[in-house]
């Protein structure tokens, strides 16, 4: 299986305290990795890391092999998208308008959207249900809407890796549940890697296929979900009482 990222020896520092502290980690094209700690373990430390938008970094990055610091922007853009966990929400478009702007990677300035733009944008809103919001503008949605609106545009710019950073914060149970039954769908049709940062064991767990478990700014675990979950990891990292529990599929949950 091929490496889509792979960091090593990696470091963050802010005003001299390290967040992230001699990191390594290997993510391999086509998984569904969750990335899951305490807060102020260093979860969106990291995906600002691997995706270039801090550049206080020591340590190096690739991305299918190649460094990350080689990449020019419309190359990168073509091989990552990254949707941060508070988006933009007061642009003064409409949905159709927002989800293609997904597509900036393809088009050259003032160049027009083809046929194969409006393909992908209209996958990427029918994936995610929002087909009937096109012509509605950002500020009339709901939040659940909105988060919506953001995957499918991160989908949209057909990247190879798909990094999310808590995107069911704030949401309802059932947007929580819909949003990552879509993305594990994605997952699976158009075998894209997805690197997604929730706050919801429980959600990481039945969606993943693999976890890491951050703190302190420290892998404390990765790796297969049935590997990594048992009671001591998650009562170590999440310093509470816990006892973990099996569905039906044999596929763990925790109980808190």
């Amino acid at each position: 299986m091929r490496k889509a990222i792979e960091a090593i020896n990696l470091s963050v520092s802010y005003n001299g305290n390290k967040v992230l502290r001699d990191f390594s980690i290997t993510i391999y094209e086509g998984d569904f990795t969750s990335i899951l700690g305490p807060n102020g373990a260093g979860k969106t430390t990291l995906m600002k890391a691997l995706t270039g938008v801090i550049k206080n970094v020591t340590g190096e990055i690739f991305i299918f092999g190649k460094p990350l610091r080689y990449y020019r922007r419309r190359d990168f853009a073509r091989h990552v998208s990254f949707l941060p966990q508070d988006p933009q929400i007061s642009l003064p478009f409409l949905v159709r308008d927002i989800v293609m702007m997904g597509r900036f990677p393809y088009l050259r300035r003032f160049e027009m959207e083809g046929p194969h733009d409006s393909e992908v944008v209209d996958y990427a809103m029918r994936l995610m249900g929002i087909e009937n919001l096109a012509s509605r503008r950002l500020g009339e949605l709901s939040g659940g809407e909105v988060k919506r609106v953001f995957i499918a545009q991160a989908i949209a710019q057909e990247s190879d890796i798909l990094f999310l950073d808590e995107p069911i914060a704030n949401l309802d149970i059932n947007y929580q549940n819909e949003i990552f039954r879509m993305l594990k769908k994605f997952n699976e049709e158009m075998k894209k890697t997805i690197v997604i940062i929730t706050h919801d064991i429980n959600h990481a767990l039945r969606f993943a296929r693999r976890v890491v478990l951050l703190k302190n700014g420290r892998i404390v675990r990765e790796g297969m979900v049935d590997e990594v979950v048992n009671i001591d990891t998650i009562r170590s990292v999440f310093k509470t009482d816990a006892w973990i529990e099996y569905d039906r599929d044999g596929r763990p949950y925790v109980l808190f």
